[in-house]
């Protein structure tokens, strides 16, 4: 007979990451949305566009994506620092 989730140490480690990342989630959240006001406020003021700083924003992007893949077990694969930090394609940066 099979062991029940529970008992697989397996699962303990990954309810332990999966609370690690709800916390950088909620870090990362805050993150996006400060981004998320500046580049709104330079690209209201400015006529170009804040390259350097849309390019972080669309990385956080993927990072929060990532972290909810993990978190809703659509993978198994955790998110930076265990994987490379996301990158933004140069097709999508402008």
């Amino acid at each position: 007979m099979s062991k029940p989730g529970y008992a697989n140490q397996g699962f303990w480690f990954r309810v332990i990451f999966m609370f690690l990342y709800w916390v950088v989630l909620n870090i990362a959240i805050t993150v996006f949305g400060v981004l998320l006001v500046i580049v709104g406020l330079l690209k209201l003021v400015m006529s170009s566009e804040p390259v350097t700083l849309s390019s972080w924003l669309k990385s956080v992007a993927l990072f929060l994506g990532q972290i909810f893949s993990f978190l809703s077990f659509a993978t198994e694969e955790k998110p930076f620092p265990f994987q490379p930090w996301p990158q933004v394609d140069a097709d999508d940066e402008v």
